[in-house]
C-alpha cells in the first residue's frame, strides 16, 4: 500500500468531485478512514462519464491489502464462520426463481351486474 500513490489519487478524485459537482473531499479523511474512502468511492461510480469512477477503481486497488484475496476469494468467501457452515456468494435472483415451483393458473372470478343481484 504505498501511501504516497493514494494521496494522488485521492487528489485527482478531489480534482474531479470539484470540476463534476462543485465540491471537494477531505483527502486526509479519504486515506485514514475506509467508511469516508467508500462513500467518496460510491459517489465517483455515479459519474459514468468522467474518469472518477476509473480513478475510484484504482483508488480501492491501490488500498486493498495484498493478503485480502486469498485461496477462498474475495473478502474470504468459504471461511466457515459460523454454525451453518462455509459461506458462498449469492447465484443471483434468477436461480432463486428458478428454484421455485412453477405456480398453476388460479381461474379468474369477474363479478358481472348478474351476480350482483343473485342470491
Amino acid at each position: 500500500m504505498d501511501r504516497q500513490h493514494r494521496g494522488q489519487l485521492a487528489h485527482r478524485i478531489h480534482l474531479g468531485l470539484v470540476r463534476e459537482l462543485g465540491q471537494g473531499i477531505d483527502i486526509g479523511q479519504m486515506l485514514g478512514s475506509a467508511l469516508y474512502a467508500r462513500d467518496v468511492l460510491l459517489v465517483c461510480q455515479a459519474y459514468p462519464a468522467s474518469e472518477l469512477p476509473w480513478l475510484g477503481e484504482q483508488f480501492r486497488k491501490a488500498s486493498a491489502d495484498p493478503g485480502e484475496h486469498d485461496a477462498a476469494g474475495p473478502a474470504g468467501w468459504g471461511r466457515d464462520s459460523s454454525d451453518f457452515g462455509a459461506s458462498r456468494p449469492s447465484t443471483g435472483l434468477d436461480d432463486f426463481v428458478d428454484s421455485l415451483p412453477a405456480a398453476r393458473p388460479t381461474a379468474r372470478r369477474w363479478l358481472t351486474p348478474s351476480s350482483w343481484f343473485a342470491r
